[in-house]
Parts: structure tokens; sequence; C-alpha cells
């Protein structure tokens, strides 16, 4: 279900929208703002603002969570991704329609958060 400015205003949903946003949740119901330049590999889990570019090489801002303790990293169910002031989840119908592409153009795609994760390989990182 796409969500629109006026269930963010409503509803207690909130994504990372602005360049460099990344917040680490710290308990089941509360996180706290990341201000360091890199994302740690330290066992934690991160919401952050990022870029999703699909396999027809068209980037789109995100806000996704990933997990450091594994290294798949991204939590494919938080990929959430603005159009025109609605966001929909990435693999949600009504996003291929919004942004009037072909679902073949959509996967492979690739991710990378605006703050770099602190790790050897440099993003981005391919989702199947």
């Amino acid at each position: 279900m796409p969500f629109t400015q006026k269930d963010l205003d409503e509803l207690p949903i909130s994504f990372c929208n602005e360049k460099n946003e990344c917040w680490v949740i710290v308990g089941p119901c509360s996180k706290s703002y990341w201000d360091k330049p890199k994302i740690p590999l330290d066992g934690r889990e991160y919401k952050c603002s990022g870029t999703i570019i699909l396999k027809n090489g068209t980037e789109l801002r995100a806000s996704f969570s990933i997990t450091t303790t594994t290294f798949d990293f991204i939590i494919m169910d938080t990929v959430y991704i603005p159009v025109n002031g609605t966001w929909y989840k990435w693999n949600e119908p009504e996003l291929i329609d919004a942004l009037g592409i072909n679902e073949s153009d959509f996967l492979p795609y690739k991710w990378k958060t605006d703050k770099p994760l602190d790790y050897q390989v440099k993003a981005p990182y391919l989702i199947e």
C-alpha cells in the first residue's frame, strides 16, 4: 500500500528522506540519529537514506533499513521509494505504474546508502 503525505502526518510512519540521513535502532521502539561519517559493521540495524539503481540504470532515492548482522545488509521489506510525494514499497505494482517503466526494467537492482558502510567492498551492492 503506497503512503501519501497525509498518511505520514497521521500515522506513526517515517522514512529517511534527507541526504545522509541515518538512524541507529537502539531498542524495540527507539532510534538515535547516526552522525558518524560511516556505518559500522557492529551488529546493529540502521535506517538510512540512499539510492536504488534499477536494471535499466534509473537511479531513485529510497529509504531502507540495513542490518549489520549479516553480509546481505539490506532488509528488503523496508525498501520504500518516493515518487511525486507518495512512498511505494519496492515491489508494489503501483510503483512500476508511477515510474512508467516495465517490470523487466526493475530487477536486478543495485543499492547504496548515502553514508557509506565501513566495509571493504564498496557500494553499490546487487539485489537479484
